[in-house]
């Protein structure tokens, strides 16, 4: 296939998937519609990638559209904002990766890797220039060909920016949109947004996809090296990892003294003390990381192996550092966990601290040998796999068992655990006598006011929805029998 006609086929295919896209996205709730939006685009991708000939040294990674429909999948499983959320966003930065340069993603290199999805992002809002160019030689033939044809292409261009601009016409005089009504009986401003959606998400998908398609891109990053000394950045390192050695010593104190020892220090107990500094930590560790990543890069010739050696073995003792910081702050969260019980955040910040922990194993077996371009790769595999796993935990449902055989000295939080969605409400009907009566009352009523109705809406179905509705629909009898205790007067 031509070049022209390869970019008449994606703008072609950019207007079939905005046009789905804003039929889609306009569901009340989200489920299964975002797992077919995004399937779509990757779809259409792949099979645009295929009806052409490879370029040389091109990546034609496909494991990255595969993931990314797994990951979309799971908005018609899971109900859970959160992890959906990290799921959407995940399906959106692995769906950039087939647009990084180089013949495989192992040997792409960490900055060309991470910047990927900015990649994307550059030619979703941009790319649609370079697709036109692409169009032009076409367009112009077929417009020269007749008149009637230039008229026929230029009425179909106006009627869009017709709606729009008719519909932001309508909404700002009332009396313009009063004659608009009268000369048409339809609503002008809805079939507005309905082109300026479909238009937008047109745009973005045809960047993307031309961007698929015509695979001659130049490299976005310029490839950068300081050339500062050795000296200066092992003293960069050494200074950091006093700072890390300083606080692993304060630390030791506190794992080994015991609460005795924290209150006395602190005045906290051991939960309090748990809560505070924990997102810090987490963030200290992976701030470390790119750190050691860049050491070797910003630094110029070493003049002699003795450099070498010593920068190496600052970078090993960095990680070290950063290993011990994970394991004190995993700590905090189990003292944390046994005090307060599990939530989204404290599971979310753990699989947090597992994937840093995986990358110091990557950074172990690639950076400290000397082959960094490998890290990043092995940092993304990490990263997919766990948020793979927790996909297939499914935490909100953990939750809910962990909560309610772990209830506390105060009893289970009622409250907390009817918030959880419909992946933790089948655990919790079958559990529902495990509660007293008081908080059985308040979670069967409760499960029942947000899973029992449908919207009768198929594009916001989902799995999980499903079975909650199916769960829920078990204890209707007793949600409508079950009387709750009176409030107290005020």
């Amino acid at each position: 296939m031509t070049t022209p006609r390869r970019a008449l086929a994606v703008l072609a295919c950019a207007l079939a998937l905005g046009a789905l896209g804003d039929y889609l996205i306009r569901a009340r709730l989200w489920g299964v519609n975002v797992t077919l939006g995004v399937m779509a685009v990757a779809g259409i991708a792949l099979a645009l990638r295929r009806g052409r000939q490879p370029e040389p040294d091109e990546n034609r990674s496909v494991w990255p559209w595969l993931a990314a429909g797994f990951f979309a999948a799971m908005w018609a499983v899971r109900d859970a904002e959160m992890l959906l959320a990290a799921d959407l966003l995940a399906a959106l930065a692995l769906s950039s990766l087939p647009l990084v340069p180089g013949a495989t993603l192992a040997t792409a290199g960490a900055l060309e890797t991470v910047a990927a999805p900015a990649r994307a992002a550059w030619h979703a809002a941009l790319g649609t220039f370079s697709l036109a160019s692409a169009t032009r030689p076409m367009v112009q033939h077929a417009v020269s060909a007749t008149r009637a044809t230039s008229i026929g292409l230029g009425l179909l261009l106006a009627l869009p920016v017709v709606f729009v601009f008719g519909g932001l016409f309508a909404s700002a005089d009332p009396v313009f949109g009063a004659a608009v009504s009268s000369l048409i009986s339809v609503n002008l401003a809805q079939i507005a947004s309905h082109v300026f959606l479909t238009g937008v998400l047109a745009w973005a998908i045809a960047g993307y996809l031309w961007a698929v398609a015509s695979p001659s891109r130049p490299p976005m990053i310029p490839r950068v090296q300081p050339g500062l000394t050795h000296l200066a950045v092992l003293t960069v390192l050494g200074a950091v990892a006093l700072v890390f050695i300083t606080f692993v010593a304060t630390q030791a104190g506190s794992l080994f003294g015991g609460e005795g020892f924290i209150q006395a220090q602190t005045g906290l107990t051991y939960a309090e003390y748990a809560r505070r500094g924990f997102f810090q930590m987490i963030a200290a560790s992976a701030l470390s990381l790119p750190l050691v990543y860049g050491a070797p890069f910003i630094t110029g010739p070493a003049a002699n192996g003795r450099e070498t050696a010593s920068l190496k073995n600052l970078m090993t003792l960095q990680l070290a550092l950063t290993g011990l910081v994970l394991v004190s702050a995993l700590w905090r969260m189990g003292l944390y966990v046994r005090a307060y019980g599990l939530t989204e955040d404290r599971v979310y910040g753990t699989a947090v601290m597992l994937w840093i922990g995986a990358t110091i194993a990557v950074f172990t077996r690639t950076v400290l040998r000397g082959q960094p371009t490998r890290a990043a790769f092995g940092s993304v595999v990490a990263a997919v796999v766990l948020l793979a796993g927790l996909n297939l935990m499914n935490p909100r449902a953990f939750i809910a068992r962990y909560n309610l055989d772990h209830p506390g000295p105060r009893g289970a939080d009622v409250a907390h655990l009817a918030k959880l969605g419909g992946d933790a409400a089948p655990v919790l009907v079958s559990r529902l006598n495990d509660l007293a009566l008081e908080g059985r009352c308040t979670l069967a009523n409760e499960l029942l006011r947000r899973h029992a109705a449908s919207t009768g809406d198929w594009r916001d179905w989902s799995l999980a929805r499903t079975r909650a509705r199916r769960a829920v629909g078990k204890i209707a009898s007793f949600g409508n029998t079950c009387q709750e205790p009176p409030r107290a007067s005020r």
